[in-house]
C-alpha cells in the first residue's frame, strides 16, 4: 500500500513539473503592499476629523524599518481609521514626516505623510 502511496505521489508530483516547463508557467510569490501614496487631488472635508488614536507600536522588524502613525481618512461619507504600520526607510537617513489635517477657511485639508 506504502508503495502505491509513494508511486502515486511520485508520479503527480513529476507530472506537475513537467506541466509547468511545458506551459512555460513560472510561478511567483506575489506580496501585497499597502502603499503609502496620497489620494488623486486634494482632499477638503468639511467636518473636523475625530481625536487620533493610541496605537501600540510593536518591535520594529529590523533597523531599517520606521513606524508611520495611523490616521484618519474620510471614505464614502465615513471617518475610517487606518492604522499605523512600518515601512523600510528609503535611504538610510530618510525621516518620516507624518500625515495630518490643516485646518483652513476652505475646511480640513489632508497633507499626507512622506518621506524627508
Amino acid at each position: 500500500m506504502k508503495r502505491v502511496i509513494v508511486r502515486t505521489l511520485a508520479l503527480t508530483t513529476v507530472t506537475g513539473i513537467l506541466g509547468i516547463f511545458a506551459s512555460g508557467c513560472v510561478h511567483h510569490v506575489v506580496v501585497h503592499e499597502r502603499v503609502a501614496a496620497p489620494p488623486p487631488g486634494e482632499v477638503v472635508v468639511t467636518t473636523e476629523p475625530p481625536a487620533l488614536r493610541h496605537e501600540v507600536v510593536p518591535v520594529a522588524p529590523s533597523e531599517r524599518h520606521v513606524w508611520t502613525e495611523g490616521y484618519w481618512a474620510r471614505s464614502h461619507g465615513h471617518w475610517v481609521w487606518v492604522p499605523g504600520r512600518y515601512e523600510v526607510r528609503p535611504r538610510e537617513h530618510a525621516v518620516w514626516v507624518k500625515g495630518h489635517w490643516d485646518r483652513t477657511d476652505r475646511g480640513w485639508v489632508w497633507v499626507a505623510g512622506h518621506w524627508a
